[in-house]
């Protein structure tokens, strides 16, 4: 009896026991899983968030450049806006979602474009109107734009206005305010090329907000009716006026809430049945911690790996480096930082297909994993960009001779699908602490050895030093510059005669590139063409002088003047151009210009850079009836015996040959001699550098045929060429 007494409450206390542990993993369970939810809902958020924010940051910033735009011109042109209405509806065009622009002299606003449904606001005094006083008084006093907002628009819809001061000899000393160039920017009209309406019917919800600069309140410029949600990603969209805020969230309580209760009620059925057998209620709790470490687990693969190559991605970079910084620091650790990525990668998406830019960066990861210590990080940073952080290394050299390994694994050929490819890399290294210490530094300075690698010609790697950053930041001014020189005109064609050296008349002109710099002055073509070839521009500028060449030949025959040839000079990037034939011959078109008025130069270097493919080119322009000149012949090491096979019209002899000819008897037989070959394979011949008469005379006895220099005349404007009296 006694025995039965102690045994009952045993049991009892074990079933009780048993009962309640389940219950309490159950319930541990359903509050993981919702936490696993939530997270899931975070990530994507986020990634909603981000997109949404690109898209609405490149809109916005487009929008209110505008009025930086009118700003400029009004500071070019000294206050003066002769056809605004016409400039206005150009520029509403081509950037969009700008609902009206409006110029305000002295803070009056006097013009608006358009003008119908905004007549109310001529007259306007910006610096007496309450609202706007402050804001105005700050963007003058600090020569910043401003944002105002969100305002209602009479037509319908929310607008901010951007303002931008606008002042004459900016920068000198006799700067003055000259007014406000103002834009209207519809944010109904730039949402619409958002998803963020989409988003809404989905049962998202979004707000679009700032800080008021001076009394840091938030300012909501568009939102969802439903309010945001518990769980919210915000993204920062930084712009011209201030940085704005979008945040995003979707009410997922219901999920979760039915998910507590189906797991409340799964939890107690659970420990109601399963307390009838011991054994089974024992092995329950471990079931369900261990699906709750899995999911964990498979969490912190999805969100930490980069699914193609299986490597790291960008977010275990900046979620885990800080703490590898942090080791190196205290254990006095010298480490580096190799950012990379594949030269010329967007060839292989664009012309094979990107299943095979996969396999390739797939293998390019391999060998990337075969090279590094187990302490060491290989990071796919997105695209083809990689990084390498390497934890523990002796000094500098040994950064640099496994960069060098680097360069020789992806250099090696890669075969895919019976093709093979050679890649190529260019490497950005930083050493830790040495330049830099936090992610964000670290990054930044890799990335701008990584330029400086590309700048010197790809395949190779370069430290990052301290003067690297100075010079980095005058190289993309120097590239701003010339974007603004191409968008605002600021270049100019100068004419160099070409004169008939047994005639002495003029027969011709070498077109020649002028820049005139808002605040350096002229500039000239030697200080800018490379940077232009460097930075890919030197298409665009080649079509600007190539047009400009051809509509000055336009221009003289309507002026009645007398026929020329007129040479431009091409770069080797535009021989590489498949579509330059092509516009070669609309230009001619458009202009109604014969193409036997136009001629094109060509260096020897660029030639001997892909001589097949400029056989090609060149033979195509002068089957048009295009004269083809080789330029500075003599310096490319090229020689007479390959133009037999090249279609070319005229050959011209370098200027270093020629400075020299009355004293150099070794000049004068090679000048002698080029004239006398290329005369043999049909070639007329053009002697550049002519200063005096010794020289003119010693070429017309060589039986040269067309010279060119400063004994005649130097390069000249438009008006000063085409008044040039004939040579005496």
């Amino acid at each position: 009896m006694i025995k039965t007494e102690l045994k009952q409450p045993s049991a009892l206390f074990i079933a009780c026991a048993v009962f309640f542990a389940i219950i309490f993993f159950g319930l541990y369970w359903t509050y993981s899983s919702n936490r696993t939810i939530s997270n899931e809902q975070q990530l994507l958020l986020n990634g909603i968030s981000r997109t949404q924010a690109s898209v609405l940051e490149r809109r916005l910033s487009l929008a209110f450049t505008s009025t930086q735009i009118l700003a400029i011109e009004l500071e070019q042109h000294g206050g003066r806006f002769e056809d605004f209405d016409h400039y206005a509806q150009n520029l509403m065009n081509s950037i969009g979602g700008v609902s009206s622009l409006q110029l305000a002299p002295n803070g009056i606003i006097e013009k608006i474009s358009p003008l119908k449904g905004n007549e109310s606001a001529i007259g306007l005094d910006i610096f007496a109107n309450q609202k706007y006083r402050e804001a105005a008084i700050r963007a003058v006093e600090n020569h910043t734009m401003i944002a105002i907002g969100p305002l209602p628009l009479v037509q319908g819809g929310i607008a901010v206005i951007s303002r931008s001061p606008v002042y004459l000899f900016k920068g000198t000393q006799r700067e003055v305010f000259w007014g406000f160039a103002s834009a209207v920017i519809n944010l109904d009209n730039l949402l619409e090329s958002t998803r963020l309406r989409d988003l809404v019917e989905d049962g998202y919800q979004y707000s679009l907000s700032r800080q008021h600069a001076d009394t840091q309140e938030t300012v909501i410029f568009s939102h969802s009716e439903k309010p945001l949600s518990d769980i919210v990603a915000t993204t920062d969209i930084p712009l011209p006026v201030g940085t704005w805020k979008l945040n995003i969230s979707r009410d997922i309580s219901a999920r979760l809430n039915n998910n507590l209760r189906s797991g409340y009620l799964l939890s107690i059925g659970s420990a109601f049945f399963l307390a009838l057998a011991l054994y089974a209620i024992l092995i329950q709790p471990i079931r369900l911690r261990r699906l709750v470490e899995d999911k964990t687990d498979e969490l912190k693969e999805l969100a930490y790996k980069d699914p193609l190559t299986n490597l790291p991605n960008r977010r275990y970079l900046n979620d885990y480096l800080p703490s590898f910084l942090e080791e190196s620091r205290r254990f006095q650790k010298l480490s580096a930082f190799i950012y990379f990525d594949l030269d010329n990668f967007k060839r292989i998406n664009d012309t094979i297909g990107h299943d095979v830019g996969d396999k390739v960066l797939e293998t390019v990861a391999l060998r990337l994993n075969s090279l590094c210590h187990e302490a060491d990080k290989v990071v796919r940073l997105g695209g083809d960009e990689f990084g390498i952080f390497l934890s523990d290394i002796a000094n500098k050299q040994e950064a640099k001779e496994h960069a060098e390994r680097v360069l020789a694994y992806i250099h090696s050929p890669i075969s895919i699908d019976s093709k093979e490819f050679i890649l190529s890399t260019s490497l950005g290294i930083a050493m830790v602490p040495e330049d830099g210490d936090t992610l964000v530094t670290i990054m930044q300075n890799a990335d701008m050895a990584l330029y400086q690698a590309k700048q010197r010609g790809k395949n190779q790697s370069v430290f990052y030093s301290h003067d690297m950053k100075a010079a980095t930041l005058d190289l993309i001014e120097a590239e701003d510059d010339l974007t603004k020189a191409l968008q605002n005109d600021e270049f100019e064609l100068y004419y160099q005669p070409q004169f008939d050296l047994q005639t002495k008349q003029v027969f011709g002109a070498e077109a020649l590139i002028r820049w005139h710099h808002p605040t350096k002055g002229l500039i000239f073509p030697d200080q800018f063409i490379q940077l232009a070839e460097n930075t890919g521009q030197i298409i665009k500028l080649g079509h600007w002088v190539l047009e400009n060449g051809i509509s000055y030949l336009a221009r003289r025959r309507e002026q009645g003047l007398p026929y020329i040839l007129l040479h431009v000079n091409l770069a080797s990037q535009q021989l590489a151009d498949p579509h330059f034939v092509t516009v070669v011959k609309s230009l001619l078109y458009k202009y109604k210009v014969p193409a036997e008025w136009l001629g094109v130069e060509v260096t020897e270097t660029s030639l001997l850079e892909d001589v097949s493919l400029a056989k090609v080119l060149l033979q195509s322009l002068k089957d048009m009836g295009i004269c083809v000149a080789i330029d500075d012949f003599g310096t490319g090491y090229s020689s007479l015996g390959q133009l037999k096979n090249l279609p070319v019209s005229l050959l011209k002899i370098d200027r270093s040959f020629v400075m020299d000819l009355e004293r150099d008897q070794a000049d004068r037989k090679i000048v002698e001699a080029i004239i006398a070959m290329a005369h043999k394979l049909g070639i007329k011949v053009l002697a550049e550098g002519i200063e005096s008469k010794e020289q003119w005379d010693m070429l017309v006895s060589f039986q040269c045929d067309f010279g060119q220099g400063y004994y005649v005349s130097r390069a000249i404007p438009e008006a000063d060429f085409n008044a040039a009296p004939p040579i005496q």
